[in-house]
């Protein structure tokens, strides 16, 4: 398992990435393709194509500010899931992060969400896979979200910090992201 930054190395990657990152997110929960590649010129995000030897398996696109990173985007193309290329690639991506509070955004529980399954099997997943529950939740695009991190540990400023730095403050007002912990 490997990755190949899109803007770099990996350029032939640019529209597969660009096309499972279209089909795989809602539209309320996507930042314009445009501003992520310009974000990732400033070198505060990596739109990373996870590739098995040369082969596109999936996409990996991370906010980076200093010592902290958060996993902003997710998948592994439908052909290649049920192949272990999910477990391995977030193991690949908690070595390329050591060192770093590395944050993940994963949807509450809902038993009552329409998607309740999903949600449950991508929340076990993560478990499974290293990352632990840090006990914060957040509002962001009016979805909420709990923070998952490697060591179980995240603050909520930490989180709006990072998105701060990544984003700016303007576009941090217009996502109004909220503790919802207490």
């Amino acid at each position: 398992m490997k990755f190949a930054n899109i803007l770099e190395e990996g350029t032939q990657y640019r529209e597969a990435v660009r096309q499972l990152y279209e089909d795989s997110f809602p539209e309320a929960e996507k930042k314009p393709f445009s501003k992520m590649e310009e974000l990732s010129h400033e070198g505060k995000m990596r739109m990373l194509a996870i590739l098995d030897e040369d082969k596109f398996v999936g996409l990996a696109i991370c906010m980076e500010s200093g010592k902290l990173a958060l996993l902003d985007y997710f998948a592994i193309h439908p052909d290649c899931r049920c192949f272990g290329y999910g477990g391995k690639a977030i193991r690949a991506l908690l070595r390329e992060y050591e060192g770093r509070r590395f944050i993940f955004e994963i949807e509450i529980q809902d038993e009552h969400a329409e998607n309740a399954n999903d949600r449950k099997r991508r929340k076990e997943f993560y478990l499974r896979n290293g990352l632990k529950e840090t006990g914060i939740f957040v509002n962001l695009y009016g979805v909420d979200f709990e923070l998952i991190t490697p060591d179980g540990a995240v603050t909520f400023e930490e989180y709006q910090r990072i998105l701060t730095e990544v984003l700016g403050e303007e576009m941090v007002r217009v996502l109004n992201p909220k503790d919802c912990t207490k």
